[in-house]
């Protein structure tokens, strides 16, 4: 990635009385797909690259360029990100394991940016150890190869209604039916609050039609082969609605952020379960695969409590949350799954 894609910060640094005549500018780009307005490092956003100019004033006026490159060690255990923290980066390290392990981060310097960066992501491969067999099946595979894949979130946004009818008209348009139709974020029965308060599709999405069940019979006699419909790893963005009459007798626990947001979300004993229900009734509607969003939420929270106000660890609700879903897929989808995480700006099938 170009370093005009990238937010820059250029920082004066003064190594050491005895080189008074010396000035160290430290500028560093920030890899990311977003670039905002400003030239902090931005908070709200993780990157797996940092680069970093050393611009080195002598006495004699002359300058004197070098480069820095960090990048995390990324395992199957442990995942390393980077993140701005006023004037600070911080490197952070999430693992689902319940065992004690450390965070690795690879720091090489050289002339030229681009070739540097080139050899450290190489080096950092070599690191990187050949995956172990799934323990669930995968087959989304079946989702990307030598398949069309039509997504519903580009196309259906203002002045379009983001409406079933919408899909219906759109696939008509269309001079080649996609093999694939993915129902992106607006299909959902959710609150004010942006909490999913049913299994079921919201009416004014509904827009005539009886069930997700009718829209999906309807995409497949076009010729669709499959459809998916898209969710959050927590049901939605805000979390699960308490008052809700689908889930007012279910155990709950509190997301919560420092600034005072916080998150309801179904209680870990119950989330196989909640997974389990709702995917059998999407299976039974004709849903064929899911696409997981926003899979860094519960990494982005700075505390977790249960209903009597005790703390009750984040690294367990990602966990559980995690093999919930991953284990539903498999019954009820082939383990045909879209995980995306909107913080790191990546995507995988």
């Amino acid at each position: 990635m170009s370093a005009k894609q990238s937010v820059s910060q250029e920082k004066c640094l003064h190594p050491h009385p005895s080189f008074r005549s010396m000035v160290l500018i430290v500028r560093t780009w920030w890899l990311s797909t977003r670039q905002n307005n400003g030239t902090q490092l931005p908070r709200d956003q993780d990157t797996v690259c940092l680069l970093a100019e050393l611009e080195t004033d002598t006495p004699r006026s002359t300058k004197h360029f070098r480069y820095m490159c960090f990048i995390p060690l990324v395992s199957h255990e442990i995942v390393g990100t980077l993140r701005g923290e006023k004037d600070i980066v911080l490197a952070r390290f999430e693992h689902e394991s319940f065992e004690w392990t450390y965070g690795q981060i690879i720091v090489s310097l050289g002339p030229k940016p681009i070739s540097l960066l080139r050899a450290t992501v190489a080096l950092q491969q070599r690191f990187v150890a050949p995956p172990s067999p799934p323990v669930y099946t995968d087959k989304s595979d079946e989702l990307y190869r030598g398949r069309l894949t039509y997504c519903t979130w580009n196309s259906l946004q203002d002045p379009v209604p983001r409406t079933a009818t919408s899909i219906i008209r759109t696939l008509e348009s269309f001079p080649i039916v996609p093999n694939n139709l993915l129902i992106d974020d607006g299909w959902q029965t959710t609150t004010g609050s942006r909490q999913m308060s049913a299994y079921g599709a919201q009416d004014y999405w509904l827009d005539g039609y009886k069930s997700l069940g009718d829209v999906i019979s309807k995409a497949k006699k076009m010729g669709v082969e499959r459809v998916g419909v898209w969710h959050t790893v927590l049901g939605y963005w805000g979390g699960i609605s308490r008052s809700s009459e689908t889930f007012r007798y279910v155990p709950f626990l509190t997301l919560r952020k420092n600034w005072g947001a916080t998150y309801p979300i179904i209680h870990p004993i119950q989330v196989d379960r909640f997974f389990d229900t709702w995917y059998k009734q999407l299976s039974d509607w004709g849903v064929d695969f899911v696409k997981c969003d926003d899979m860094a939420e519960i990494e982005d929270m700075d505390s977790c409590v249960d209903d009597n106000g005790t703390a009750f660890p984040l690294r367990t609700v990602r966990t559980v949350y995690v093999d919930a879903i991953k284990r539903n897929v498999q019954k009820y989808f082939s383990g045909r799954i879209i995980w995306y995480s909107p913080s790191s700006g990546c995507g995988l099938m």
